[in-house]
């Protein structure tokens, strides 16, 4: 069967969608930011009277803030520009605009910064070189600190026939999106506007009424195409600089960063320290101790999401009797931290199955069957509480060790076979709204979001619309407004979009077919077909071109409208279990399965990953295409995460490899096809039973190449990525 072309593609293949770095607008300015010199120390100087003085600059420093935004409450725990400390290397000391990018270069470097070098936080274990106290809440480093647990902790860890503890490694990761950051900024009389690549305009509009103290009905988000987020534009950035900017000068201004300034300043994903303890008995697994320590960075306090979400992971989707959890989120002093695709799941699945599976080898169980025994299934209860719904993860296993058993009947030397599971927990509690517009011959999705590259705005809120009205999919257009004028969504991100506007595109239809049943002189919704060319709505034995069915007002606006929102119910979890910090419910649960088959060589540690099957719990198929696609471009970019990507960072806080010459992803002759198998049937929150499907295929990949290598050549590989380097130190080569 051969796939049916995305709605984007002609735009795409002509180069004829507009990205935010295509945007230009006349009479426009370039932007760029002072970069702080060090990555701690006091500003005591900042002379911008030079750059001031070039012919069309304009130049914004922090006292410059209260004239052009007034006496405005602000986020006082993020300052725009540095106030005093610098916290981080190339954080913003000041703003210019220019006719050019090279004047703007220009007035850059005739600013001269005086800076009192301060001692460097750059690395977490040489805030906490042993493992924290119960007083490291009160450390001046420490962002967040969560604690739960539950059971008999104690009493399990005593009657254990045996205790395995072991200490893991990640690396930070950047999110690699082919566009950089960019945007155009406006005043429009009293309106802000910025044009920006962004996964989340109302996201992005809530953030900057937060940063510069202006009303959110003053501000107005438009999205453009987006060149690939991974969760790296999920917020504002350059935003609100080039409104400083574009109020300062009077004019547009342009911010866009290279791709080297796109490395240093980007929102990467930090290193992590695990330590996971594991008591046996009788053949199961009777308690867990675990405890994380999580660079963020210049993450400030009470704005670390990423602990209290992500340390639920570290306990992966396996049946417990008591367990302790505790993490601290330690600033350094390097950029903030942002989310990656999956924040942190794949490394927690890394952990927590490479561990399980060193459990059960160390126990002469069959690392497989131990960890299948333990899997949730529907109706199983997480650590802190929550009851798991209908979920494919057993299935998902239990297929893949099918598959695993064919392949290592044909394995040679130093190849090895690997599986890992993980799970996921699917955003659609996060707010959604759609408006539909029939037409006499098309129906209009007027929506918030951009389609940010993998498709599930385009192909995959035009499929749930064609399931929802019957109208066939080239009839369907999908229009994004921008915050002033298109219904509120939370954004893309968290495999929220199908099921979270899906459901909310259904909940409009029901209304539009209700509607037209009225109309027809009938109760219940009425079926759209079309026949001989013409859109026809029908009820029984009444039938009606649609546009009969209009009235002249609905004619002269385009259609009948009808609105739909979906805001799932809150999740809960047990409080009880909770001892300090905030941890957060999981929602609609996705599990995922991988079988990687790797070659080992032993003189150099080089792992090459040969083949690969991927078993995806989906709910329901929403649109073949793009949950193939996902499913594969997820497998490649979590074998970055598993075998090469790793941002290098100084003791002085200097970002090494900011280039990809240097930051090595996979290329195409590194990852191998892809055997996608969808496991349906248990259902989810989305359409029809769909499951969020933009993080849960990446989760295992870095597990299950770990496993592999481990079952090729013996090495049990402890940190990621699974460099050639630490491949061989395992094996004892270096």
């Amino acid at each position: 069967m051969t796939a049916a072309a995305r709605p984007d593609a002609g735009l795409k293949l002509t180069g004829s969608a507009p990205y935010g770095t295509d945007l230009d607008v006349p009479g426009m300015l370039w932007a760029a930011f002072v970069p702080a010199p060090v990555a701690h120390g006091r500003l005591r100087g900042l002379d911008l009277g030079a750059a001031r003085a070039l012919p069309g600059v304009t130049v914004v420093g922090p006292d410059d803030l209260p004239g052009l935004l007034g006496p405005r409450e602000r986020d006082a725990e993020r300052p725009l520009l540095v106030p005093d400390e610098i916290l981080y290397r190339n954080q913003p000391l000041a703003l210019v605009a220019a006719p050019s990018l090279a004047a703007a270069r220009a007035a850059v470097a005739a600013v001269r910064v005086d800076v009192e070098p301060l001692p460097v936080v750059a690395d977490l274990e040489s805030v906490f070189p042993d493992w924290p106290g119960s007083d490291a809440g009160a450390h001046p480093q420490v962002a967040a600190h969560v604690h739960a647990r539950h059971g008999d902790l104690a009493g399990e860890f005593r009657r254990a026939d045996r205790v395995l503890a072991e200490t893991y490694r990640t690396a930070s990761v950047h999110q690699v999106a082919l566009e950089p950051h960019a945007c155009v900024a406006e005043i429009r009389g009293s309106t802000w506007y910025v044009h920006t690549s962004t996964q989340s305009p109302f996201g992005v509009r809530e953030d900057l009424a937060s940063l510069l103290g202006v009303p959110e009905e003053s501000l107005v988000v438009d999205g453009t195409w987006v060149g690939g987020g991974f969760g790296g534009k999920g917020g504002s950035f350059l935003e609100p600089y080039a409104l400083l900017l574009a109020r300062a000068s009077g004019r547009p201004v342009r911010f866009a960063l290279t791709y080297e300034e796109e490395f240093r300043l980007g929102r990467t994903t930090l290193p992590a320290v695990i330590r996971m303890e594991t008591a046996v008995r009788d053949g199961s697994i009777r308690a867990r101790r675990v405890r994380l320590l999580l660079d963020v960075g210049n993450s400030l306090p009470g704005r670390d999401f990423a602990t209290g979400y992500s340390i639920g992971f570290l306990l992966g989707p396996y049946r417990t009797e008591a367990f302790e959890v505790e993490g601290y989120a330690v600033r350094t002093h390097k950029p903030p931290f942002g989310p990656h695709r999956a924040p942190f799941a794949p490394q927690c699945a890394f952990v927590v199955e490479s561990h399980l599976d060193h459990v059960a080898r160390e126990m002469n169980a069959d690392p497989e069957t131990f960890r299948l025994q333990h899997l949730w299934v529907e109706g199983s209860t997480t650590p802190m509480g929550q009851t798991v719904g209908p979920f494919g993860l057993r299935p998902a296993f239990e297929r893949a060790m099918t598959t695993a058993r064919s392949w290592r009947a044909a394995l040679g030397p130093g190849q090895g076979v690997g599986i890992a599971g993980g799970f996921w927990s699917t955003g659609t509690g996060a707010g959604g709204e759609a408006r539909l517009r029939l037409g006499p011959e098309r129906l209009t999705v007027l929506e918030g979001e951009r389609e940010i590259g993998s498709g599930s705005v385009l192909a995959g809120l035009t499929a749930v619309a064609a399931q929802a009205t019957g109208i066939p999919p080239d009839r369907i257009d999908i229009v994004y407004g921008d915050t002033a004028t298109a219904p509120f969504d939370s954004g893309v991100y968290g495999s929220r979009t199908v099921g979270a506007l899906g459901r909310a595109i259904q909940e409009a239809a029901v209304r539009l077919r209700r509607t037209l049943a009225e109309r027809l002189h009938g109760q219940g919704q009425a079926e759209l077909v079309v026949r001989e060319g013409t859109l026809v709505a029908t009820l029984g034995s009444r039938s009606a071109p649609v546009a009969e069915l209009l009235t002249e007002a609905e004619r002269a606006e385009g259609g009948l409208v009808a609105d739909g929102r979906h805001f799932a119910a809150p999740n809960h979890l047990d409080e009880d279990r909770v001892v300090a910090g905030q941890f957060y419910p999981y929602n609609d649960f996705a599990g995922s399965v991988h079988v990687a088959q790797v070659a080992v060589d032993r003189a150099t540690g080089q792992v090459r990953v040969e083949r690969y099957a991927a078993f995806q719990d989906i709910g329901t198929v929403v649109d073949l295409g793009s949950a193939q696609a996902q499913v594969e471009g997820a497998v490649a970019m979590g074998l970055g995460t598993a075998l090469t990507e790793e941002a290098i960072w100084t003791d002085d806080g200097r970002l090494v490899n900011d280039g990809l010459l240097d930051y090595r992803i996979p290329t195409l002759g590194e990852v191998p096809p892809v055997d996608v198998t969808f496991v349906e049937g248990y259902a989810g929150a989305g359409p029809n039973g769909a499951k969020g499907l933009g993080e849960p295929p990446i989760i295992p990949v870095p597990a299950a190449v770990a496993i592999a290598t481990r079952a090729a050549c013996g090495a049990h590989v402890t940190e990621l990525p699974l460099s050639a380097e630490r491949v061989a130190r395992a094996l004892k080569l270096l």
